[in-house]
């Protein structure tokens, strides 16, 4: 009859290292994946934020070379399907969830009045976009020599929404009509 022990490089690991050493890897898993969340949220914030200033930039360019104002607004969640035969502005005090449109707005009223020309249209915002202004949807608007119609600077922040307390970046357009992405606690100029 042989020995009922076997020699200790034989043995396999007891079910308490078993345990720990899963234990340690499920924690650096845990760990590993709020970082890549981080990441890609910062990511999805950033690409938002360059989408939105690459907007606002080609409505700046558009009512320079066209000598017509420009406006951008966002777009109203019911025009969101890209079937959508229609688009029109979001309705005043609204964010801007759904995207937003560029059009000339040769009335400088901020609306999208018909005979005015959609110049662009970007449907699926990734985050949430809140104009900081007296109305919380009011358009973006710039003169024929690309400059903002108004004479106060424009902030929109990106991702500021019910499960972020605070935004972490924003878009600032000049009264020069110039746009910068910023953090979201650095001044508009």
């Amino acid at each position: 009859m042989q020995p009922t022990s076997l020699p200790a490089r034989m043995r396999g690991s007891s079910l308490i290292e078993t345990l720990i050493a899963t234990s340690l890897g499920l924690l650096v898993l845990v760990l590993s994946t709020n970082s890549v969340l981080a990441v890609v949220v910062g990511e999805s914030r950033t690409g938002a934020a360059k989408a939105l200033s690459a907007s606002l930039e080609f409505a700046r360019a558009e009512a320079a070379q066209r000598r017509i104002p420009v406006a951008i607004c966002g777009l109203d969640p019911r025009d969101a399907s890209p079937s959508a035969s229609q688009v029109r502005c979001a309705p005043p005090g609204s964010a801007w969830q759904s995207g937003w449109i560029v059009f000339t707005d040769t009335n400088l009223n901020g609306e999208l009045d018909d005979g005015e020309a959609v110049l662009q249209v970007t449907r699926g915002a990734t985050q949430l976009i809140t104009p900081e202004s007296d109305a919380a949807s009011a358009p973006v608007e710039f003169r024929p020599i690309g400059t903002l119609a108004h004479a106060t600077p424009r902030r929109l922040s990106i991702g500021a929404d019910s499960t972020q307390n605070t935004p972490a970046q924003a878009v600032c357009v000049a009264i020069d009509g110039f746009t910068r992405v910023v953090s979201a606690s650095a001044p508009c100029l």
